[in-house]
């Protein structure tokens, strides 16, 4: 919907058919693989990298392996349940899955590996080694891995998770796992890699939050990938060698430690993050990564936060604009984001809400103004007696690139009377 391509729900068979057939879906698969990668580090702007490098090494369990790029509930992933519980003798896997294979060309799919070839030059050298895999202790493929990253002038190393439901996955419906770092061997694969003095990259492609904080420390440029699905190795190659810049901002939280969960930017003003000793005794209670953040391979600038009324009432909307810039040399992707905080509230409330974002593309230089109509009703919240009320009072208005990152603020006030909402509750406002 984002994209435009299904505004006419109303088509004939041939404008389906021109809608749905290959191209146009890969396309799509393509465009949503990119807009949702983020850029966690890119230290001395080594990405992104030059598509004429002599040589690269592409290493990792989930570099050459294209299943591992999807999610726990697409085809492939429950034709591998099905055969799973044939083999453990499961009465549902035994009346179903009698005659079920793995197809593995099901639908073609390249792996990192596959479309890093395909996006380097001629005359680029491609180095491949696994490394290790998603799950193991086996470290017999190391050798290999640090013999590939010494011949290449920049290593890019895929980890992550293997995304399903048969015994064998670390991400999906009922993996669970009890910490949240990288699975088996591979942060000391990773550990491995950077020891040889070749620049790295490290590639996520996972479906959980991890907390990577000796990755983060070390390795001078991160790209979160997620499942990217059967257009993600294209894009994730489309990222790394600049035919796109990342715009994707982070939907979650990243911890340091599984320690810290739940963690998230909406906390009340208490629960363990005001105490006078402020930190944990072993670990900043900071996250990793905070939600909303992701970085580009060009720079902007936020400014004049501004307000169109200084007052508001319960039905009514309060316009807050602010101007974004595009300061850097490429264009891109930055996304504006509104944080709201009713501190006089009755009943405590977060510390910060999100109010609204947008998504902005600008040219080198370009300055474009986001506004956001924020409606009174959305600051509704259930009071003492779980009525879904607005109270007058102040509220704070931030913007900014991420939940930590809000530079700008203002504020209006609330007026008028207690006013329970019921059905005129809002959930979100219009950001244009």
């Amino acid at each position: 919907f984002q994209l435009g391509l299904f505004e006419n729900p109303f088509v004939d068979e041939a404008g389906a058919a021109a809608l749905f057939d290959t191209a146009t879906q890969r396309g799509l698969a393509r465009r949503i693989g990119q807009q949702s990668i983020v850029l966690l580090k890119n230290e001395a702007n080594l990405l992104p990298l030059a598509k004429s490098l002599g040589s690269v090494a592409v290493i990792g369990p989930n570099a050459g392996v294209s299943r591992n790029l999807v999610g726990d509930y697409t085809y492939i992933c429950h034709v591998e349940t099905l055969i799973e519980a044939r083999e453990k003798d499961n009465a549902f896997g035994a009346a179903i899955a009698k005659d079920i294979e793995i197809v593995e060309d099901f639908v073609p799919i390249d792996s990192v590996v596959e479309a890093i070839r395909l996006a380097v030059s001629s005359g680029t050298t491609v180095h491949f080694a696994q490394g290790c895999d998603v799950n193991s202790d086996r470290r017999d493929g190391f050798a290999a891995a640090v013999d590939a990253a010494k011949q290449a002038d920049v290593a890019i190393v895929v980890v992550g998770d293997k995304s399903g439901l048969t015994d064998d996955c670390t991400s999906g419906e009922a993996r669970d796992r009890a910490d949240l770092d990288l699975p088996g061997v591979q942060q000391q694969l990773v550990e491995a890699v950077v020891a040889t003095g070749t620049p790295t990259v490290v590639v996520l492609v996972n479906g959980r939050p991890l907390s990577i904080n000796w990755i983060a420390e070390h390795v001078p440029a991160i790209v979160e990938a997620w499942l990217p699905g059967e257009e993600g190795g294209g894009a994730i190659a489309d990222v790394l060698f600049g035919a796109v810049n990342p715009g994707g901002k982070l939907p979650m939280t990243f911890p340091r430690s599984v320690g810290q969960v739940p963690i998230y930017y909406g906390h009340k003003p208490s629960g363990g993050r005001s105490h006078w000793k402020t930190t944990y005794v072993d670990l900043s209670n900071e996250p990793l990564f905070p939600f909303g953040f992701g970085l580009s391979y060009t720079t902007f600038e936020l400014s004049d936060l501004r307000l169109d009324r200084q007052s508001a009432e319960a039905g009514q909307t309060v316009a807050v604009q602010v101007d974004v810039t595009n300061t850097g040399a490429l264009a891109g992707d930055e996304v504006v984001q509104f944080y709201v905080r009713n501190a006089a509230a009755s009943v405590t409330r977060p510390l910060k809400e999100l109010a609204g974002f947008r998504r902005v593309h600008l040219m080198p230089g370009e300055r474009r103004t986001v506004t956001l109509d924020l409606a009174v009703n959305q600051l509704a919240f259930l009071d003492r007696d779980m009525r879904w009320v607005v109270e007058p009072g102040q509220v704070r208005v931030m913007a900014g690139t991420s939940s930590v990152d809000l530079p700008l603020a203002a504020g209006f006030e609330i007026t008028g009377d207690v006013a329970e909402v019921g059905r005129q509750r809002v959930f979100a406002s219009r950001c244009e």
